[in-house]
């Protein structure tokens, strides 16, 4: 009895919050439908403006594709904020300024994934963001402001006002508000009894299309508008496009898979390491090179470049060269124009040139996940046969676990941006680190410490990457931009001022060394260690999410004015990790048989790169000789390319060459399985 008089009381206690917040949760409600479909309309926009050739009959059927996702989105939105209502009811101006911040997080959410689609040109999913942004926060927040337009903050100073007013007019108690019924139960007209109905109706409306809605793309309604060998791609496209951001918080959906057919199943041979890479298109050899005198303790210089794709190498500004001091150090320097990341990201690129490895096979930065995974690294090497070691960096180690990996590696000194913003004259903030220049004087005075011994520097510059920053205007080799400017041009000058910055920084530091006599017996191992992306291919702005070449070609040089008196160039396939085994090489040290590169200037067969990346989809992917193949892994999509007649990658032969398709398609599935194979010895080491 006792309990059925509490369960009573409790029943009568929520039925009076209900009817005293009726008028909030509809005014909540309304508005939070109509966030919705203004999402849905600011796509529709950008879609017809970037994708024309989508060919949607107009904003209702843009809708229908998404109404799966939007229902269900909404019904669990509503529900959250008709369940948070009914908890602060009776709260007061707590409950006003709960449910402001509460509103106006959503918003900014809604309004900033209108900002993603305009810059990624897809939906936003989870699946774009991995631990590694978690560590660099500061920096990826950064980034992301100088994306927003000022719709942005138009919209979400507009909105995040009218979500205030909600809450303080129809947040006040009955009487407050001028109501003569302060209990709302009490009215029975219809207009009363539609507001009471509302909500629940809505619910129920909502929650009933998103069980009787399916989403599925249906192939038969917009297949026949695309070339068959095209249709697969666009109905993938239209996929992302129907996918709510919200809804992609809490599940994670993408285009269903096809299992891949690898060419065995694992174990069914012996496993050896070393991967085959050996060209499957060209059966040229190259005969050893001595082209660098062997067996000399020469110092080494590795310096990082960051985010410059080899296709901006030759751009000119006004008749200048944005990269000015690569085409002066090429001159003294033997070249490699076929050079490529394995992987589009710095995380991986460190691990490629330090260690001679692969990356994983998953979503996970092996140097993130496995900090102290037995792999020997080039600092290692080196330390052992007496080399000092040191690494300058201009950002944050903690990035990407970076500090975690470096720290039992045999350096004697790691400078980051903690030590460097405390020295002067170059002690500022420059996009996500320290102005670069900050690494020229400690540089030299590692160099200079003790002279007697042979070294290793290591230098990691931050800039070009985005935002793409520079310290001051001297670095504008634009010029002036105004600011009615469209935000994508705006942002690609940006990136070429924040290269050219980039570049004279170099030019410093080398011309620092050479005046002082600190070059010689020294190589300089200069290379990017990813591209850049801008818009070259859909979707692909920035480096690490698909596998076209303003993501992995690179430019990649080794520089020494002592043993180059002119230009030379080596003509075939090189990637990051040949780097390590071409160091070990001219130093005449013994390699690893773990690690996975070729020597460059040893005898060998023509080489072909092997690429990856995971950072939103699974992508991998092969460079041989003129050939290019990518393949997205979960469902077979793949591309194919002829590098020589098609350097920009636009027109896809996989259709007509399906003989060339299915021998690559059979070495990547097959070097994946070596890859998962390979790291499963190597971790239980």
């Amino acid at each position: 009895m006792a309990e059925r008089v509490a369960m009573n009381h409790i029943w009568e206690k929520i039925k009076s919050r209900y009817y005293t917040n009726l008028h909030l949760m509809v005014a909540h409600a309304i508005f939070i439908v109509a966030i919705f479909l203004l999402y849905r309309i600011r796509i529709y926009l950008h879609i017809q403006t970037i994708y024309p050739d989508i060919r949607l009959k107009g904003l209702w059927e843009y809708c229908s594709i998404g109404i799966h996702y939007d229902s269900m989105t909404i019904f669990f939105t509503l529900l959250f904020y008709l369940m948070l209502i009914l908890l602060v009811g009776g709260a007061g101006k707590i409950r006003r300024i709960l449910l402001s911040l509460t509103v106006i997080v959503f918003i900014f959410f809604v309004l900033f994934s209108i900002e993603f689609f305009r810059v990624y040109e897809t939906t936003f999913q989870t699946n774009f963001a991995g631990r590694e942004l978690f560590s660099g926060l500061g920096g990826v927040i950064d980034s992301a402001f100088a994306e927003f337009s000022i719709q942005f903050y138009l919209l979400f100073f507009i909105l995040s006002f009218l979500s205030v007013l909600i809450n303080f007019f129809f947040g006040r108690s009955p009487e407050r508000r001028g109501s003569r019924h302060a209990p709302f139960a009490d009215r029975t007209g219809p207009v009363s009894i539609f507001i009471k109905l509302f909500c629940p109706f809505l619910l129920l409306f909502f929650l009933t299309i998103g069980f009787t809605s399916g989403p599925e793309i249906d192939s038969a309604q917009f297949g026949h508008r695309y070339q068959k060998e095209r249709s697969k791609k666009y109905l993938s496209m239209l996929h992302e496009f129907s996918m709510n951001p919200v809804y992609n918080l809490f599940v994670h959906n993408m285009p269903a898979a096809s299992p891949p057919v690898p060419p065995q199943e694992p174990g069914n041979e012996p496993f050896a390491f070393g991967l085959d890479t050996d060209s499957i298109a060209s059966p040229l050899r190259y005969a050893r090179q001595d082209i660098i005198p062997r067996n000399k303790p020469y110092n080494i210089i590795l310096y990082f470049f960051e985010s410059t794709p080899y296709k901006y190498y030759n751009i000119k500004i006004r008749g200048r060269y944005v990269m000015e001091t690569w085409h002066r150090l090429e001159k003294n320097s033997i070249n490699f124009r076929k050079h490529y990341a394995n992987y589009p990201l710095s995380a991986n690129a460190l691990i490629s040139v330090f260690a001679s490895v692969y990356d994983l096979n998953s979503k996970d930065l092996l140097i993130q996940k496995y900090p102290d995974i037995r792999l020997q690294t080039l600092p290692e090497i080196l330390n052992a046969h007496g080399y000092r070691t040191c690494l300058i960096h201009t950002g944050g180690l903690a990035y990407a676990g970076q500090k975690k990996f470096l720290k039992n590696r045999k350096f004697d000194s790691i400078l980051d941006y903690k030590q460097l913003i405390t020295l002067k004259p170059y002690n500022q903030k420059v996009g996500w680190g320290v102005d670069d220049r900050a690494m020229i004087n400690p540089g030299k005075e590692f160099i200079e410490r003790d002279a007697g011994k042979p070294f290793l520097l290591v230098l990691m510059p931050v800039n070009p990457h985005h935002p793409y920053a520079i310290p001051d205007e001297r670095f504008r080799i634009t010029g002036e931009q105004p600011l009615t400017m469209d935000v994508r041009k705006g942002s690609w000058l940006n990136y070429l001022n924040s290269l050219h910055y980039a570049d004279a920084t170099l030019g410093m530091l080398v011309d620092e060394l050479e005046k002082e006599g600190l070059m010689r017996n020294t190589l300089l191992f200069l290379f990017a260690d990813h591209g850049e992306a801008f818009y070259q291919h859909r979707m692909n702005y920035n480096h690490p999410l698909y596998l076209y070449d303003e993501n992995v070609h690179v430019p990649f040089l080794i520089y020494s004015r002592q043993i180059f008196g002119s230009p030379k160039y080596f003509e075939g396939i090189t990637r990051h990790i040949d780097i390590l085994p071409t160091i070990l090489d001219i130093l005449d040290l013994p390699r690893s048989p773990v690690q996975e590169g070729t020597p460059i200037f040893a005898a060998h067969r023509e080489q072909l790169a092997l690429l990856h990346t995971s950072w939103r989809q699974d992508f991998m992917g092969v460079v041989d000789g003129n050939w290019k193949y990518i393949c997205r892994t979960n469902d077979r999509l793949e591309e194919l390319y002829d590098l020589g007649k098609d350097p920009d990658e636009k027109n896809n032969l996989a259709p007509r060459h399906m003989d060339i398709v299915e021998r690559y398609r059979a070495y990547v599935f097959k070097a994946r399985i070596y890859k998962s194979e390979y790291y499963g010895r190597i971790l239980k080491r």
